[in-house]
């Protein structure tokens, strides 16, 4: 397995089962929707549709890893498996914001009444390309979080990554407690899209960590140090 073709067709089938079966969700919820429109009272908050795919964006690292080591035993590497999990990725990415959105217009079209949700509704600018690129920086940075905590979870193993958790927990706890956070409540509300695009760089360090600790990773999930002197494909 010495190309890409191979790893990608693996991720892709691991990954495609679960997005179709949110797909048809998704439309499912849509068509509920639709119905409540009939009996909505003007612009009525009827609900949401992109529960599904920001959920299952969130929850695919942990879905896709079962591919890891079937690539690794047909002769692929860590290279192969992590740039065919973020190309992939990518691909069901797009297709879900595209689906979203044609949902979101189609629903302003035939809905009698009511409105359905969207995230780019936070902020003042209606611009259509807006929703669009909200909808992509949502599934990525969920995916991203996914990701880093499935590899932090494979790479330490489940002693230390509970371990490690309880300590954020308590941390969090004790930073409320002695911090006043109304600057940062009053930054995402006023500075909506500049908060979501710095969860986004966020999110993409984390993926760039998520692949640096996965290029020497163990074959079975289990304690080890997240970085090893030797290079390995």
């Amino acid at each position: 397995m010495n190309t890409l073709k191979g790893p990608f067709k693996i991720v892709t089938k691991e990954m495609g089962l679960t997005f179709y079966i949110n797909l048809a969700l998704t439309i499912g919820l849509f068509g509920l929707f639709y119905f409540l429109s009939f009996r909505a009272e003007g612009n009525e908050y009827l609900g949401l549709i992109f529960g599904p795919f920001y959920v299952v964006f969130l929850i695919y690292p942990f879905i896709l890893f079962k591919s890891y080591k079937f690539i690794l035993s047909m002769g692929g590497t860590r290279n192969h498996f992590l740039i065919s999990t973020f190309f992939a990725t990518l691909m069901y990415l797009v297709i879900g914001v595209i689906v979203l959105n044609a949902l979101y217009i189609m629903s302003e079209m035939i809905f009698r009444d009511g409105y359905i949700f969207h995230m780019a509704d936070l902020m003042s600018d209606s611009n259509p390309v807006m929703y669009f690129w909200i909808d992509f920086l949502w599934l990525f940075i969920l995916f991203a979080i996914g990701m880093f905590i499935q590899v932090v979870y494979f790479n330490l193993g489940t002693l230390r990554t509970l371990s490690g958790g309880a300590v954020l927990v308590l941390a969090t706890i004790a930073l409320y407690f002695f911090i006043d956070f109304s600057p940062i409540f009053e930054f995402i509300i006023t500075d909506h899209l500049l908060f979501i695009h710095l969860l986004a760089l966020g999110a993409l360090v984390s993926l760039v960590l998520s692949y640096f600790m996965m290029r020497n990773a163990p074959l079975e999930r289990g304690d080890r140090k997240i970085f090893n002197t030797t290079t390995s494909n």
